[in-house]
């Protein structure tokens, strides 16, 4: 009896020091061992980045042809909205040329929104409007001016005063675009864009040279009064 209990004690000192042993060594093993050690930390590892990279938003995942889609539907809204609100400001207008500069304007939006819709194909998208808060803006402030001045002999003034607001956010807009289209590589919409550009620069130089050679001097006579 005191033998077997001697033996029972003497097995449990041995696999409590064979326990130690394996502790004390790092538990290292066999080759084999070791390795399938190894998979399992880069299994682990692997679902762990997994799940890091599910857990990034959608916002986080946005790229530069993202944005570059985004201020295609902002600028498309834009042409579209501009469109709408020229003929009320061509009503308005009294001198000859701005008539007919605003006119003129119109016909190039029609065109740019064509473009517009063109590169959203070269996309592979069909053309979708982004609403642009911005526009919105400056066309409402256009629309206040018109009632305050429409009828006064700065109604001229005042018109060329809000479409240079619109040709300046067009303009740095598209400049916006033309360098996201190169930075993409995106030759024929970067095409585009310049064309649509030197439509918008050509516009807001006219309107300044209309408003400094003849409409603001008219508008000033009768302050001079």
């Amino acid at each position: 009896m005191a033998t077997a209990e001697k033996s029972t004690k003497a097995d449990k000192a041995s696999k409590t020091a064979a326990t130690k042993t394996a502790r004390a060594s790092g538990t290292k093993g066999t080759p084999a061992t070791r390795e399938a050690r190894k998979k399992r930390a880069e299994a682990v590892a692997t679902k762990s980045a997994a799940r890091k990279a599910a857990s990034v938003s959608s916002k986080d995942a946005k790229s530069l042809s993202d944005l570059f889609e985004h201020a295609l539907g902002d600028i498309y809204y834009a042409e579209k909205k501009i469109y709408k609100s020229l003929p009320k400001m061509i009503k308005a207008a009294d001198h000859p040329e701005l008539v007919q500069a605003l006119t003129s304007h119109r016909e190039e939006t029609a065109g740019q929104i064509e473009k517009l819709e063109a590169i959203f194909g070269l996309l592979g998208k069909r053309a979708k409007a982004e609403k642009c808060d911005a526009i919105d803006g400056i066309l409402e402030e256009s629309e206040s001016l018109l009632e305050d001045f429409g009828s006064s002999v700065a109604a001229d003034a005042a018109i060329i005063f809000s479409c240079q607001a619109i040709e300046h956010y067009e303009i740095t807009r598209y400049g916006s675009m033309r360098a996201f289209a190169d930075a993409l590589g995106m030759d024929e919409a970067k095409q585009l864009i310049e064309e649509i550009l030197a439509e918008e620069k050509a516009a807001d130089a006219g309107l300044t040279e209309l408003a400094e050679e003849s409409v603001n001097a008219a508008a000033a006579e009768y302050d001079d009064d």
